[in-house]
């Protein structure tokens, strides 16, 4: 399944969702229900075996999805997804779905890599500082990258703002270089 075609799936199930007002649980569930199977070989092999008809994998799926009290929107989407021979793209619809849900939600997934670990305050003003920058809410993670020699580099979805120090003097080589 190309990418536009997961991108229509995940339309779909977020348009019905939001209808509904189920956003929340439905991606609640359905990241559960890709982890499941992505994680359990039993799962995957009855998602990917052809030999396991359309009706064997909808029993089994919708025996797990009771199991984790999925809505019932999501237990007709998974079915829907069996029976078009669709499941096996389950984690591209998932991961479009999410970030669908974000988007409305005004939040921004953003990495940050420093030269040393940040106090507690540091973060904190760095992430004000971020969401007045990119005017949303803000999901930070941190990873201490030694190789920086200083500063930091902030990823904001297809943004990168390099502030560190290596960075600055790649860019000084650079001008130098011209």
């Amino acid at each position: 399944m190309s990418l536009a075609t997961a991108r229509r799936y995940a339309k779909a199930l977020f348009e019905l969702a939001q209808q509904e007002n189920l956003l929340g649980p439905v991606r609640e569930r359905l990241e559960q229900t890709e982890s499941m199977i992505r994680t359990q070989s039993e799962i995957q092999d009855l998602c990917r075996n052809p030999l396991y008809t359309p009706d064997e994998k909808k029993r089994i799926l919708s025996s797990l999805s009771d199991r984790i009290g999925s809505p019932p929107l999501l237990k007709r989407f998974v079915d829907l997804l069996i029976q078009k021979n669709r499941i096996r793209q389950l984690a591209e619809i998932t991961k479009i779905f999410g970030a669908m849900v974000d988007e409305t939600q005004g939040l921004e997934h953003v990495r940050v890599r420093v030269a040393k670990r940040v106090s507690k305050e540091q973060e904190s003003g760095l992430k004000r500082n971020l969401e007045t920058l990119l005017k949303r809410n803000v999901d930070m993670a941190i990873e201490v990258d030694p190789s920086l020699i200083g500063g930091m580099v902030v990823y904001a979805g297809s943004r990168v703002y390099d502030g560190s120090l290596k960075g600055q003097l790649r860019e000084l080589r650079r001008e130098m270089a011209e």
